[in-house]
């Protein structure tokens, strides 16, 4: 059986989908930030149109991802929520 700390040192970068991620500030201004090697690149895109793209989500994330069985990946209003815990037998 291999341990985390032997599976985390074996990873290799290249295993790693490109990835995007797309910012909307507060006033509708959009920024995608892109990794190219071992830096990262900022671009603007274009403004939301209609102002704001800012949408405030009030609602719970209550989802919880198991990496193994005994490490768990949430947020804190899972941590927070008691039933949550008590479905991944959390102690």
């Amino acid at each position: 059986m291999h341990s985390l700390t032997q599976e985390i040192r074996s990873f290799s970068r290249a295993n790693l989908r490109k990835q995007c991620t797309r910012v909307t500030t507060l006033t509708g201004r959009r920024i995608i930030e892109t990794w190219r090697g071992a830096c990262l690149q900022v671009e603007e895109a274009e403004a939301a149109p209609g102002g704001s793209g800012y949408v405030q989500d009030l609602s719970a994330d209550l989802q919880v991802g198991v990496v193994k069985p005994w490490l768990l990946l949430g947020s804190q209003d899972a941590a927070h929520d008691l039933e949550t815990m008590k479905k991944y037998k959390v102690t």
